[in-house]
């Protein structure tokens, strides 16, 4: 049997590193936001020339715009994200693009303004707390039945817990890889990557309380520590096992897929390992925590 309980205060300090790794990230590098959340243009342009994101971004330097994402999609198209641009730039952009590359075509033109980019921000935060209060009532209800001294508001509110530490740490990743690839930005993928990620991780967890609720019901005299060390060995293989399927199947997509959904899949790769590490180190240790302070 893995004495994975019994050593929670290295788990705690593993993860309290993390966190503040992630932090200090944050507040160095902060997050390369994508113009869903600021504004901008999105242009996607469809050509079979070898050079021609080369090109594209050469003539946006050439108009004074600095700020700009060149990247080739599949089924030969380029996606251009910039800051706004007005009628005037956008017409001169394609004139110049069009001089160099004569097989271009402008497959797709949005404009998103500031208050659009504003309102889905404040849209992907509500998105993020109701999911995080969803979850606990769900677990307080599911949990109901566990007999004292343990509480079903306990295992939720402790669930929420482990998953603002995978939110944090992750984020944190994020922000540091973000400051060496330009790719790696926030945009609606990220905050779905997120949600993708509190639900893999919260259902591991509740594999393991779910464990713990049932040892501890059978017997309710046996000390916590013991039945919770019982609790995540038991769940231990399920755990791994279906984690590294899943990170497998996450590196074959990164390593093989479209560009347009690499930063989507890199979240997910970091966030469901950070989320399988804190649901076997984390959020059992911290139910021990909890019931041996409190008693």
């Amino acid at each position: 049997m893995f004495r994975i309980i019994r050593i929670r205060k290295t788990w705690y300090i593993v993860s309290g590193l993390l966190i503040a790794l992630s932090i200090t990230s944050l507040l160095m590098f902060g997050l390369r936001v994508g113009i869903d959340y600021t504004g901008g243009t999105i242009i996607t342009y469809s050509t079979k020339q070898s050079d021609a994101v080369t090109i594209i971004e050469s003539k946006l330097k050439d108009l004074n715009i600095n700020s700009y994402q060149v990247k080739p999609s599949d089924n030969n198209q380029i996606l251009v994200k910039t800051i706004q641009l007005n009628n005037e730039q956008h017409q001169e952009l394609t004139k110049k693009v069009s001089s160099e590359i004569s097989d271009i075509k402008e497959a797709r033109y949005d404009s998103i303004g500031p208050s659009i980019g504003k309102d889905l921000r404040n849209k992907s935060i509500i998105a993020v707390s109701l999911a995080s209060l969803a979850i606990i009532i769900f677990i307080a209800f599911a949990f109901r039945k566990v007999p004292k001294p343990l509480s079903s508001w306990k295992f939720g509110f402790l669930a929420v817990i482990a998953l603002l530490h995978d939110l944090i740490i992750t984020t944190g990743m994020v922000s540091l890889l973000g400051h060496f690839f330009v790719w790696l930005e926030i945009d609606a993928l990220f905050i779905t990557a997120l949600l993708t990620v509190m639900g893999f991780s919260v259902h591991d967890t509740i594999v393991i309380y779910d464990r713990l609720r049932e040892i501890f019901t059978k017997n309710p005299h046996k000390p916590i520590e013991v039945t919770a060390e019982e609790s995540v060995n038991q769940t231990l293989a399920r755990s791994i096992n279906t984690s590294m399927t899943t990170l497998i199947v996450l590196t074959a997509l990164l390593l093989l897929g479209g560009t347009s959904i690499r930063h989507f899949i890199v979240v997910l790769l970091i966030g469901i390992f950070i989320g399988t590490y804190s649901s076997i180190f984390v959020a059992a240790p911290l139910v021990v925590s909890w019931h041996k302070q409190k008693k």
